[in-house]
């Protein structure tokens, strides 16, 4: 029985995992103009780099309530934030995510906590993007899957093709 395809479940740990993943950036929109200070753009620089080495992200990025109180928008979409500038700071970056995968989406500031669902605005503009590349992983999941089985399917056939010639050589012996 197959498994579930975990590369394109939004995993909604507190924390990026400790071990290397792909950073994507494709959509990405810097709403905080984080291009323009050299300060913030070397923090994300970091950050990208201590995700694609498996490092995880350093703790001053994240949020000061993270062992305790819950990410409400982390929990119910998936979608992560980090500081840029310290921990209470209001630039942040907004990210999803997945098995071997980190997805940033923009930069901005705490104002998509402020609507009701928290993060409504973001996954307003993200949702059809999301569908589409989710998808995309998931065809690609399967694509890789499917070459797998057909591999192991026919490393079956060739050995029951040997186990069959074996038995024909040795039934004609007797």
């Amino acid at each position: 029985m197959r498994q579930p395809n975990r590369a394109r479940i939004r995993l909604r740990l507190p924390r990026i995992e400790t071990k290397p993943k792909r950073v994507r950036l494709e959509g990405w929109q810097d709403y905080a103009s984080i291009g323009k200070d050299p300060v913030l753009r070397a923090e994300l620089d970091d950050i990208v780099d201590s995700i694609g080495r498996g490092d995880g992200v350093p703790e001053k990025y994240y949020r000061a309530g993270i062992d305790r109180d819950r990410d409400e928008l982390l929990e119910q979409t998936g979608i992560m934030h980090l500081h840029l500038g310290g921990k209470h700071s209001d630039t942040l970056i907004f990210l999803v995510q997945y098995d071997d995968l980190v997805l940033l989406l923009e930069s901005n500031s705490h104002v998509h906590f402020r609507t009701n669902p928290k993060g409504k605005n973001i996954v307003a503009l993200v949702q059809s993007w999301f569908v589409n590349m989710e998808r995309d992983m998931a065809d690609a999941a399967q694509l890789a899957a499917g070459a797998a089985e057909r591999q192991a399917a026919e490393e079956h056939s060739r050995r029951l093709a040997a186990a069959l010639a074996k038995l024909k050589r040795e039934a004609g012996r007797i």
